[in-house]
């Protein structure tokens, strides 16, 4: 097991009224999650949530950083992770769930009263890392897992490998990379998601660090609830 602990006093707890969101590939390095938690201190407040691709993992364990409760897929070498911040968890029901893979997981954050300005009690967050197969047009992750029909607000957030001139404009994409991305844009369109990320923005905001397009956030479309602004602002009808 990793340990780190930071010291007492340090980083305010998140606001329980605003969702804020960090997202980070790790690279599987310790040094780049050490890098990533440590900024938080630097910070006006803790986030509510980070979410990992390739976490450093020793042993079959996550690092750990005081104040935060990690949850991975139960398998030898997760390739992503969530880190909840205790306040949070605290604050609201927070319930993982897992597909028997090392790609994905699934958080069920509920509440007895509405959340975040919306009209709804829970909401699910899906932290993917879907890579190309030997098929280019087949991704480990396919877009039915990703984006499932649900009756509350789900986000999707995770290292996509969908490279798009409609996530990036100025990114020069091979006909290759269109033709692999293009069915994932369609099928999130279909189902009624819309990205989160401006088209071009590479750089994300400063509480939901989301690079397009390799790593990409959406956001379903429920009649009460239509998007997800950033900075750790709410959910808002």
């Amino acid at each position: 097991m990793i340990n780190h602990s930071c010291p007492a006093g340090k980083g305010p707890a998140p606001n329980p009224y605003l969702l804020s969101i960090v997202q980070h590939n790790c690279l599987a390095r310790w040094d780049v999650f050490l890098l990533l938690f440590e900024s938080f201190r630097e910070s006006t407040t803790y986030p509510s949530l980070v979410l990992l691709e390739d976490p450093p993992v020793n042993k079959a364990h996550l690092p750990s950083f005081n104040r935060f409760k990690s949850f991975s897929p139960p398998v030898r070498n997760p390739r992503v992770a969530a880190y909840v911040h205790v306040s949070f968890h605290a604050s609201f029901s927070v319930l993982p769930s897992f597909k028997g893979v090392d790609d994905i997981l699934a958080l069920d954050v509920s509440s007895q009263e509405p959340l975040f300005g919306t009209n709804f009690q829970s909401f699910r967050l899906i932290n993917a890392y879907s890579t190309n197969t030997h098929d280019h047009r087949v991704h480990s992750v396919s877009t039915e897992i990703l984006f499932p029909t649900l009756d509350i607000p789900l986000l999707v957030v995770g290292a996509l490998n969908i490279h798009n001139p409609l996530a990036d404009p100025l990114r020069s994409c091979s006909p290759r990379e269109i033709g692999s991305s293009t069915p994932c844009f369609e099928q999130a369109a279909e189902a009624g998601f819309a990205p989160l990320n401006p088209p071009g923005n590479t750089l994300g905001s400063p509480w939901l660090v989301t690079p397009a397009p390799r790593l990409s956030t959406w956001l379903s479309q429920t009649p009460s609830a239509s998007k997800c602004s950033k900075a750790g602002k709410s959910l808002s009808p």
